[in-house]
């Protein structure tokens, strides 16, 4: 039998090191590009698009007390996912409402949301009248156009992680009537709520009503405003989803606005509890306190 050289001994080896390296990696990667993700404040499994192609161009930023969906060409949330505890509420009047960028959107190509000086969206906080969940004493300008949270601060004014919801992730423009009326009236009730409620779980974001993608009119400098804006809210037995139009009176009720979840779903392009089956809920609905 053939003896083999040093040098050919040498080139033997080299050739098994790496054939087990590639072995070993894709033993590796096969695992990484199968796991799935977790989120509590999407209950497990975030929202879900229903378009690949708008998936892929997606980013998900996930903070102490809640997560968000970035569309890529405005930076604004498509939705905003949280859990809502009893422990978690709290007084929010005293607490700064400034908006600050988020951090973790340097960490993706999504574009960056809309501009913090905004002339068109400035900052209003909803005027206290006496309940605690109302906010800050500030006056409300007189602009019809303020900005307003997709998660509420007065929902985790009693965490260490409130600021959190100052993230411009968190916002979105909405006209002053719909944020301090039927859109508040939303968010007290369901601090009330949870208060005898194991948990209650959110999904929450802006409605577009266009022709167009978002891409061709955000290159055009096209400014973007929600035609309607939505929330789920999802418990152990079943789910409520709400529609606001963005020119409802401040005088309208929520429960007037209540939706069709297969519905929404096909506005938004979003599955909303990917996996898991909510029907919609009569005693949630009563328990917010609508007949």
């Amino acid at each position: 039998m053939r003896s083999l050289t040093p040098a050919s001994l040498n080139r033997l080896h080299s050739l098994l090191r790496n054939a087990l390296a590639t072995v070993a990696a894709l033993a590796v990667a096969a695992p990484l590009l199968a796991q799935e993700f977790a989120i509590t404040h999407c209950d497990g499994a975030c929202p879900q698009y229903a378009s690949s192609a708008v998936a892929n161009r997606a980013k998900i930023v996930v903070h102490h007390v809640f997560a968000a969906g970035l569309n890529s060409d405005t930076g604004l949330a498509d939705w905003v996912a949280y859990r809502l505890t009893k422990d978690a509420v709290g007084v929010a009047s005293l607490l700064p409402r400034s908006w600050q960028p988020d951090r973790l959107v340097a960490f993706s190509d999504a574009a960056e949301p809309i501009d913090i000086n905004s002339s068109v969206y400035s900052l209003a906080d909803i005027a206290s009248t006496g309940n605690p969940y109302y906010g800050s004493e500030r006056e409300i300008p007189t602009s019809n156009e303020s900005r307003a949270r997709l998660a509420p601060i007065t929902s985790f004014a009693n965490t260490p992680y409130w600021s959190d919801l100052n993230n411009l992730t968190n916002m979105v423009p909405m006209p002053t009537p719909l944020r301090s009326g039927p859109w508040l009236q939303l968010e007290q009730a369901l601090n009330e709520y949870v208060v005898n409620a194991e948990a209650v779980n959110v999904v929450s974001g802006p409605l577009f009503l266009i022709n167009q993608p978002l891409s061709s009119l955000a290159t055009a400098g096209i400014e973007l405003a929600p035609a309607a804006f939505y929330k789920v809210v999802a418990t152990q037995e079943g789910s409520v989803a709400f529609v606001f139009r963005e020119n409802l009176a401040q005088q309208a009720s929520f429960c007037d606005q209540q939706a069709n979840l297969e519905e929404l779903e096909r506005m938004t392009g979003l599955i909303m509890f990917p996996g898991r089956d909510f029907p919609e809920s009569t005693e949630l609905l009563a328990g917010l306190g609508c007949k």
